[in-house]
């Protein structure tokens, strides 16, 4: 075997055990906090750093998986989508963490909220408290 072919080798092995080996993403975590009716706290942890995180609310929970032409193809999402509201956006910190602060009315209470980022990340389902 020629010196070029068995660096070739040794670095596809390479590269295939640190695949491996490397640790898949968890799923993001959302968590609600506070009083409903009332002021409210919404914290998403896991998402990428940096990224932009969108927050949707629906009355009921539900079942959506991304089509094969949006840039999300295959991601699931658990609220019903023929009720959805979206609630805002902020953006994520160096650590994955975004934060929402505001105000819950009673129609709200007992509904469903779940957090996604702008490179398809999505958080767990929660029922408002």
């Amino acid at each position: 075997m020629n010196a070029n072919r068995s660096r070739g080798v040794a670095l596809i092995a390479a590269l295939s055990l640190s695949l491996l080996t490397t640790p898949a993403l968890a799923q993001p975590v959302l968590t609600v906090e506070g009083s409903c009716p009332g002021s409210m706290r919404a914290l998403a942890e896991g998402m990428y750093p940096r990224a932009v995180v969108y927050l949707y609310f629906s009355p009921e929970r539900g079942f959506y998986e991304f089509p094969p032409f949006h840039m999300c193809y295959g991601v699931e999402v658990g609220l019903n989508v023929h009720r959805l509201y979206y609630l805002g956006s902020t953006r994520a910190d160096d650590f994955g963490t975004a934060l929402w602060e505001g105000d819950a009315g009673p129609r709200a209470c007992g509904g469903f909220m779940q957090a996604m980022d702008n490179r398809c990340q999505i958080s767990n389902v929660v029922q408002v408290p």
